[in-house]
């Protein structure tokens, strides 16, 4: 008599359903039956965690995970107005996978679900559809392999005794490539405004938040990290004085507040780690909402509905305002640096998280977000989704108590007054006469991103043969990669097409989709 086979889904991965489902949604081209699957995967994978058996994740790590899944549900709602499919498939994949990488303890565990995330990221890059598109994802993909080479290597070679061993040495910069610290941050620049403002919204939450987790897990108190989140932190800032494509703008934004959580990183006392958890939190709320506020403007041509400008200044004040997403562990950090000493690299990280606030946020609200008269209202979902964000960046700035003991610290009286003295002086200088003579330009200090080498231009000739092959299998060869010898010119406009119209783009999802089975299947 045989034995029945047994089949316990508390084997497989946490954010399993989120993987399925992204799987289903882009592969279903019913608009509404794939956010059916969609919202089933979030809903699903949501129940699972919070009521599987088992030990379950630390707070500040189930905090996270709650952020990735409700930045989700906002990419959801954002997308029912767009044509994303592929886009919001990837972005549900990386979702689960940032899930399961929180759950590894391993670092093979990390290796492989960091993996996922970069494949499925680079598919949302290229499926902006653009030859910027294809070239930026492109690239991403290429370092992100990379790291995940680099990765193979430390487990191949054993422990090396991190950060000193050889092991430890690729570790750290395989996850400094994925975290986008310098010189490697230039991925970020390039990827995240060629991608649909949608796809922007999956991938501001996700990737570079698990590399941090992994960073202050594996390198707490690494010396080298506080130096590089110093620099990081200072030079993403400065293209924002200048940068005026907004989603540019917030990805340089991005790469500043990421150098915050690096600098946590360095300390490495209880207090600086806590900070920089409760600040991934916080950012995955603020930085989803900010990029959701400037796709709905970029979707509509520059025409900003009726309801934009309240729900950015909902996405402003999270970035800085105490109580809201942004400030607490930022303010934690910073007396983390007072404790240890470092009381100027506290100023430096107030100043800059004031200049985020009044050029990422205030400057863009002041400047194109009133709507014209008779401009339509903005969609209810996007608006649901703006209110959804904003009260769990509450939820996470007023009781982050409830999370780590040392978010109280971001509430004593120092914090508060030098916070809101900095708020209000940048801002003032900023948007003064003088800070508005400001030479400001589309791509403004590109020079900064660590232009994208000729080899990443270059790779693309890899992949001419699949694409020619999958265009004559579409019949459509001649047209779609014309253009000599390299693919340039009209040819990666043929290949961008390509991809965005299926034929490429699904050859890569079906590569994912292999990749996702094989993995939740071996966990069971």
């Amino acid at each position: 008599m045989t034995a029945a086979l047994a089949f316990d889904p508390a084997a497989l991965p946490p954010g399993w359903p989120l993987l399925l489902a992204g799987l289903l949604a882009a592969a279903i081209a019913h608009p509404v039956a794939h956010r059916v699957a969609g919202w089933a995967g979030v809903v699903a994978s949501l129940a699972l965690i919070v009521f599987a058996p088992g030990p379950g994740f630390a707070p500040l790590d189930g905090a996270l995970v709650l952020a990735f899944h409700l930045a989700a549900a906002a990419g959801l709602l954002f997308a029912a107005g767009q044509r994303d499919r592929i886009a919001v498939g990837a972005g549900l994949v990386a979702t689960g996978a940032g899930v399961a990488a929180l759950a590894s303890t391993s670092l093979a565990g990390l290796m492989i679900w960091t993996e996922v995330i970069a494949i499925a990221s680079a598919l949302i890059v290229m499926a902006g559809g653009s030859p910027e598109a294809v070239r930026a994802g492109l690239a991403y993909l290429l370092l992100q392999v990379l790291a995940g080479v680099l990765l193979l290597a430390a487990i191949a070679i054993g422990p090396g005794g991190a950060p000193l061993g050889a092991a430890g040495i690729a570790v750290l910069i395989a996850l400094g490539i994925k975290a986008a610290l310098p010189p490697a941050h230039g991925w970020l620049i390039h990827a995240y405004p060629a991608a649909s403002p949608t796809g922007t919204l999956f991938l501001s939450a996700i990737a570079t938040k698990v590399a941090v987790v992994a960073l202050a897990r594996l390198y707490p108190g690494e010396p080298l990290l506080l130096w590089l989140g110093l620099v990081m932190a200072v030079g993403g800032v400065l293209p924002t004085l200048f940068e005026r494509h907004w989603r540019r703008l917030l990805a340089w934004a991005l790469v500043s507040q990421l150098g915050v959580m690096v600098i946590g990183i360095g300390i490495g006392s209880p207090e600086a780690l806590a900070g920089t958890g409760l600040l991934a939190v916080g950012h995955v709320l603020y930085a989803s909402l900010l990029f959701l506020v400037a796709g709905s403007l970029e979707a509509r041509d520059g025409r900003a509905p009726r309801g934009l400008r309240p729900a950015a200044l909902a996405a402003t004040l999270s970035i800085g305002l105490p109580g809201l997403a942004g400030y607490g562990g930022k303010a934690v950090i910073g007396e983390a640096l007072i404790h240890a000493g470092l009381g100027w690299a506290d100023i430096v990280i107030v100043v800059v998280g004031a200049i985020v606030f009044a050029t990422a946020g205030l400057r863009p609200l002041i400047e194109r977000c009133a709507a014209a008269p008779g401009a339509p209202a903005l969609p209810l979902r996007e608006g649901l989704a703006v209110l959804l964000l904003t009260l769990a960046g509450f939820a996470v700035g007023s009781f982050g108590a409830l999370l780590t003991p040392h978010a109280g610290a971001a509430f004593h009286l120092t914090p508060l007054l030098v916070q809101g003295a900095a708020l209000a002086l940048v801002s003032a200088l900023l948007l003064s006469p003088l800070g508005r003579a400001l030479p400001g330009r589309d791509g403004a200090l590109m020079v900064l991103a660590v232009p994208q080498p000729g080899w990443a231009i270059g790779a693309i000739d890899l992949f001419r043969p699949l694409g020619t092959l999958l265009a004559r299998l579409g019949a459509r060869s001649d047209r779609l990669l014309a253009g000599g010898g390299r693919i340039g010119g009209r040819g990666l406009l043929g290949l961008s097409r390509l991809f965005n119209r299926g034929a490429l783009g699904d050859s890569v999802l079906w590569t994912l989709t292999v990749l996702t089975i094989v993995l939740i299947v071996s966990f069971g």
